[in-house]
């Protein structure tokens, strides 16, 4: 099977961290690093989790790079949603309260930043990459900015974030876009192909209580991790009226969404627009701003965004289960031998 050459950007919170438990042991993916920003939590406990979080799946092969503490621009919004946002959904040490059971671990960690280390790296690879952006889109705008060459390296972008129905810190923005405006108006503009998976949609990609009890049941280390962490991000979703969807109570998982968009597009539809991310607007800041209707009459190849619209629940929750599924086998297979 060809696999898929792809890097990470991650602000580890649980979603986040769940989905690196399920590339970690996909047969589908070339993980060539991993890449941590701010976002979900501060960056030094971002970097930390996604250390641990390699590390307890049995992947410190794969190297791991700071990026951005700030984004580009910082402003008082920023950092009063910054210490409001995140950790309320994630928890203060951004895992739900969950604690690794070994030390933290810094093995992977690379010297270089992460902007740095991306470009080295997909410049060695030397075929296009998919850069998978799971928090604020900072690090990917000071890679375009500093390394202008790097987009013939970028197969594209695929990003969890924005939304269209509704907003969550601003009246029109996700999360992962609010926290850096300026940065998706950048990546959105770069001409790398920019598939987005908005909150819209990935709050479709719900796993039900009946398959979280079915998750209490994992014996294996990633899965009892995953259990507790999905568990504690549904009791405080539930908390916020976050726990239904489309009259099914769970918990959605947001940035797995984006993975399993990757490994399984037939899952998902998608249409073809131009968007710009609003960085300037007090009002609409970090709203992505949609043409549905080619009202601006652009040609094909200024139509950048590829917006991911539905997603066969039933066929993403099979996918998720199984990854963890995966861990329980293996997990079984290394005690039957001893």
């Amino acid at each position: 099977m060809k696999r898929i050459p792809i890097i990470f950007d991650v602000d580890t919170g649980i979603d986040d961290a769940t989905t690196l438990m399920m590339a970690c042991v996909s047969d589908s993916l070339e993980i060539l690093g991993v890449t941590a920003t701010h976002g979900n939590n501060h960056l030094e406990n971002t970097l930390r989790n996604t250390l641990n979080v390699l590390k307890l799946c049995g992947r410190e092969d794969i190297p791991v790079a700071a990026g951005a503490q700030r984004p580009l621009l910082c402003n008082r919004k920023y950092d009063e949603k910054n210490e409001s946002g995140g950790m309320v959904v994630h928890g203060a040490n951004g895992l739900g309260g969950y604690e690794f059971d070994f030390e933290d671990t810094k093995t992977a960690l690379r010297k270089e930043k992460a902007w740095d280390f991306v470009y080295q790296t997909i410049k060695e690879y030397g075929k296009p990459v998919v850069y998978c952006l799971l928090g604020p889109l900072t690090d990917a705008a000071i890679l375009l900015t500093k390394y202008p060459d790097a987009a013939r390296y970028i197969k594209c972008f695929v990003n969890m974030g924005g939304y269209i129905r509704e907003g969550m810190l601003s009246p029109m923005s996700s999360v992962n876009i609010f926290y850096d405006a300026q940065a998706a108006e950048i990546v959105m503009e770069s001409g790398i192909p920019f598939y987005m998976c908005p909150g819209d949609l990935t709050g479709d990609a719900l796993i039900t209580i009946e398959e979280m009890e079915h998750m209490k049941q994992f014996r294996s280390p990633v899965g009892k991790a995953a259990s507790l962490m999905v568990d504690a991000y549904y009791e405080t979703c539930s908390k916020i009226g976050e726990n239904v969807v489309n009259g099914l109570n769970g918990q959605s998982m947001h940035d797995n969404c984006a993975l399993a968009f990757i490994e399984h597009p037939e899952l998902f539809t998608y249409g073809r627009y131009y968007c710009r991310a609003e960085s300037k607007s007090d009002l609409c800041v970090a709203m992505t701003v949609i043409d549905y209707e080619d009202t601006l009459k652009l040609p094909l190849d200024r139509k950048n965004l590829f917006f991911v619209d539905s997603v066969d629940r039933e066929g993403f929750s099979s996918f998720f289960m199984e990854c963890f599924q995966k861990y329980e086998r293996m997990y079984e297979q290394k005690y039957e031998r001893q």
